[in-house]
């Protein structure tokens, strides 16, 4: 009869058995040593091994020549419990057997021995899905068994199972496993089936099961259906049998998000849409490229070399650096957590997820639709990036740089030497006589009228004034103030006019000029021309 792979490769030793060697050591020295004990508790992820040491836990214990602590799989008991055969190794589903009754039965059956084997094994899989009187029934029974009773409890939810029973058992945490760790055993497993598998597969497969060895050979069964021994199985063939986006539409939409090209982006949605993909599988490749970006960025910044796994290798590096220097990790915190909320909304809602991808592409694209602090504080790291630049001497809109404060003073022009006074002759006959010439005076500079504008002087004591308001100081560095009246003229950039006229912004800032000046002012806000930004991030673009 056909098996699938994950229970036809299903380890048989402990040697056997990845990535848990933690684990396997103990159990393999106390079965070499008999000194087994009366209750264990496995508790990991889905895939780590947790059913597969159990059942060789259950061949050690009962096998009649065992190999350094290792069943021998030659024996009349490993045979039977590979089988399934053996009737005093019992497997309960907790899951459908999670009753007070159920428990009770079993409690009544461990006043019998074994009838063949040297040990009764109970393998009680997903243990925590037991009710709370089921749990109180079997307490007893798990704290003072009869010796040759063997109790095995796996659970992939350690947090519901009740203190009493934890500290009833030996406990052992099966970690996730490594990709290198499921890519190798793929690979092996390929070989032996002789099924073609490139590299690049491998290391998909592996990364798609989440470190589950189990989700990895079942992806591999899934891609090997329908192949020929002739073919082999490359990683376009796992993105299509799984329904995934490819590599070029991944890098193609982070370019269209991080260029703030829309339709590009929506086109992009559509086409993944049409081909059937998985959208919620192609919102998480886009969270976990945004969390390479955002560690290389941040490495960068604080001068360190290593700062996790990344996901996306080889030629999608070279695509993080590309992208790197044009982003803040601000920009990118405010990304991710795009990105989270809409993965939240899909999950709960389940509907609308083109619609939903949508929304998501238009607001990554234009960061001034946000209202949350997350959005705006992308937006004043973009302009603290902007004037780093600016003060660095690239121009911006053709305005050049500004001169440092601390230049060289210039020297002083030497004096003009003296103009000796020369005499004239007397004129010659027929020769009018030199005229002095008398040079008008300039007229008197017109008085400014009386309702212009003057420059407020007092910028210093407001920006003291208002010293509790953090995140409104800063932008008073940007302004220009005058007064006229009772009027307060504020001129700034766009941003900053909105920023300042943003909610009770205003309130503050007449609260502290009146006691700055003693005057009650009324506020008059005038945006300044701003430079072009497409000219300031193409120019920008090309100088990175």
């Amino acid at each position: 009869m056909y098996q699938a792979l994950y229970r036809k490769w299903r380890p048989r030793t402990f040697d056997e058995l990845c990535g848990q060697d933690h684990i396997t050591r103990i159990l393999r020295k106390q079965c070499e040593e008999n000194r087994v004990s009366h209750a264990y508790l496995f508790c990991g992820t889905r895939g780590t091994g947790k059913t597969s040491m159990a059942k060789i836990l259950a061949k050690a214990v009962n096998c009649e020549h065992p190999v350094n602590g290792n069943p021998c799989n030659e024996c009349y008991a490993c045979k039977a419990i590979d089988s399934g055969s053996a009737t005093d190794v019992l497997e309960i589903d907790a899951a459908s057997n999670n009753g007070v009754d159920d428990i009770r039965g079993l409690r009544d059956e461990v006043i019998y021995p074994p009838s063949v084997l040297k040990k009764r094994v109970y393998i009680i899989d997903e243990v925590h899905m037991l009710s709370a009187g089921a749990f109180n029934a079997l307490l007893k029974t798990l704290e003072e068994p009869p010796e040759y009773i063997v109790f095995i409890l796996a659970t992939t939810e350690l947090n519901k199972l009740p203190a009493t029973i934890i500290s009833r058992c030996v406990r052992f945490d099966f970690t996730r496993l490594s990709e290198q760790v499921i890519a190798d055993r793929i690979r092996y497993v390929a070989e032996q089936e002789s099924i073609g598998l490139d590299d690049d597969a491998a290391d998909l497969l592996a990364r798609l099961a989440d470190g589950a060895m189990r989700d990895g050979l079942s992806i591999l069964e899934a891609c090997n259906t329908g192949l020929g021994p002739e073919n082999r199985i490359t990683a376009s063939d796992v993105e299509d049998r799984i329904g995934l986006a490819g590599s070029d539409q991944l890098t193609g939409m982070m370019r269209s998000l991080f260029r703030k090209d829309i339709p590009a982006a929506l086109d992009l949605v559509e086409q993944i849409h049409r081909s059937s993909k998985d959208l919620g599988v192609f919102l998480d490749d886009l969270s976990a490229f945004a969390r390479d970006l955002l560690v290389m960025t941040e490495m960068k910044r604080n001068k360190v070399r290593s700062g996790g796994r990344f996901r996306y290798q080889k030629e999608e590096l070279a695509l993080l650096q590309e992208f790197e220097s044009l982003l803040t990790a601000e920009y990118l915190v405010w990304f991710c957590g795009i990105l989270e909320e809409t993965a939240s909304r899909l999950t709960r809602y389940g509907t609308d997820t083109k619609i939903r991808l949508d929304f998501m592409v238009i607001r990554l694209c234009d960061p001034q639709l946000s209202d949350t602090s997350s959005a705006l504080l992308t937006r004043v790291a973009a302009l603290e990036k902007t004037v780093a630049a600016l003060k660095n001497g690239i121009p911006a809109g053709g305005t050049p740089a500004a001169e440092p404060e601390n230049r060289p003073a210039e020297p002083e022009p030497e004096p003009e030497p003296e103009m000796e006074q020369i005499g004239f002759e007397e004129p010659m006959p027929g020769e009018e006589p030199m005229q002095d010439v008398k040079t008008e005076p300039a007229p008197p500079a017109e008085p400014a009228p009386e309702d212009a504008f003057s420059p407020f002087r007092q910028l210093a004591e407001l920006r003291e004034e208002l010293k509790n308001h953090r995140d409104l100081v800063p932008f008073l560095t940007k302004i220009n103030a005058y007064t006229r009246g009772g009027t307060f003229l504020i001129r700034a950039d766009g941003f900053t006019i909105r920023l300042l006229q943003f909610g009770r912004t205003p309130t503050y800032l007449q609260d502290a000029l009146t006691v700055v000046t003693g005057h009650t002012w009324e506020l008059l806000f005038e945006a300044e021309e701003e430079p072009s930004a497409h000219t300031l991030v193409d120019e920008i673009e090309s100088d990175a």
